[in-house]
């Protein structure tokens, strides 16, 4: 290990620590102290188990007008071991009917009703086959991308965790949906670069560049949802967000707070980039001042925004693809569909992420060109956590 490492490890282990108690913070403290009261937000009460299709018998076929009405027995033991029998009917080819065999993992919806309990399939159970792409996706990062791999797949799992105990939380126990994306922003931002590629100078250029272009992001979201006159109710979940809510979570502050999170994907990945990008331009050439630092790292990113735009816009074009294929299939001409608010709260979110990209790259370069010009390349580590110890 060399003399100027040394210094390093007490600072590392601060950023470490510092990264562990805002985790600890928002996702196990927070939500521990009451800090969320959610409201339940079923009216009917309905329960869901997962089960096990042992038997389908065809009790019926009916010729219709419309088609075939098959009626079926089914029998299906749930989670507990308990056997129920569902009897049911549907348009036979109807994707709606879902057909099940015998073994078959299923959803079943209880409902209670004056009559007793009434059961029916609601969905597949998909828990199993998910579990085990998750697992493949896991161990090709860990096979690839090594122990820096492993790393952001703990980043990963934290922003997850941020997300899902701290953020949503929030918004359904009625917080200002863009204080509370704000705050886990911060949190996902900070972790996640500081897992997977070290505390270092170069992860803190990242960082200034990520915060620095989330707040140009959220400025131009917050003027583009007020400028177009968006209603975050754009589609039927935003509608069935509200009405069991009873408008408790502002519809546009969820807008905002999704553009937020969409956007800060994306920032963490052409951020730390350019920072790389500068601080290898430093190490192979020592006399390159601050101006030449960022004109060659501008270069760079150039070339980086311009692949980087277009996947988001594919990104977003892939997600929205049954929108878009619906609304292209009306007789009104784009400059009306681009009206309606679905497609133009799609237009907004793209836009804006795609220029908090491009603003990303300069600001980024120029906080990366300061720091490795300063001397800081000489001294940074490429791997996390461990590098001090080669």
């Amino acid at each position: 290990m060399t003399p100027l490492l040394r210094p390093l490890r007490r600072p590392q282990a601060l950023v470490y620590a510092l990264v562990a108690a805002a985790l600890l913070l928002t996702t196990v403290v927070v939500p521990q102290a009451g800090a969320f009261e959610i409201p339940p937000l079923n009216p009917f009460g309905a329960e869901s188990f997962e089960g096990e299709v042992l038997a389908v018998e065809e009790t019926g076929r009916e010729q219709t007008p419309v088609g075939t009405i098959l009626s079926q027995r089914i029998v299906v033991r749930l989670q507990g071991g308990e056997a129920i029998v569902i009897e049911r009917q549907f348009l036979e080819g109807d994707t709606i009917g879902l057909p099940v065999q015998a073994g078959d993992r299923v959803l079943v919806t209880a409902n209670e009703n004056p009559g007793g309990t009434a059961y029916f399939i609601a969905d597949r159970s998909r828990a199993q086959p998910l579990w085990w792409l998750a697992v493949a996706f896991c161990a090709l990062v860990a096979l690839v991308g090594r122990s820096r791999g492993a790393w952001s797949l703990l980043g990963l799992a934290a922003s997850f965790l941020v997300i899902a105990r701290f953020i949503l939380p929030a918004i359904l126990t009625g917080w200002d949906p863009v204080v509370a994306t704000v705050l886990g922003a911060g949190v996902i931002a900070f972790a996640t670069l500081v897992l997977a590629h070290g505390a270092n100078w170069k992860t803190a250029a990242a960082l200034g560049g990520t915060a620095l272009s989330l707040a140009l992001a959220f400025a131009l979201a917050r003027f583009g949802v007020g400028f177009v006159e968006l209603t975050g109710l754009a589609d039927e979940h935003s509608v069935a967000l509200n009405i069991l809510s009873e408008s408790a979570v502002d519809a546009r502050g969820l807008l905002l707070a999704g553009i937020i999170i969409g956007a800060l994907g994306v920032l963490d990945d052409v951020t730390a980039t350019q920072a790389s990008a500068v601080f290898e331009l430093r190490r192979a050439n020592r006399a390159l001042g601050v101006g030449e630092l960022f004109a060659r790292g501008l270069n760079v990113g150039r070339d980086h925004i311009a692949s980087t735009v277009n996947t988001l816009v594919l990104a977003y074009a892939g997600a929205s693809l049954p929108l878009m294929a619906l609304l292209a299939s009306q007789a009104e001409p784009l400059g009306l569909l681009v009206s309606r608010d679905l497609l133009a709260t799609e237009i907004v979110r793209t836009l804006v992420g795609s220029m908090g990209i491009v603003a990303a790259v300069p600001i980024t370069t120029g906080i990366a060109a300061v720091l490795a010009a300063s001397g800081r390349a000489e001294g940074e580590e490429t791997a996390p956590i461990d590098a001090g110890r080669r």
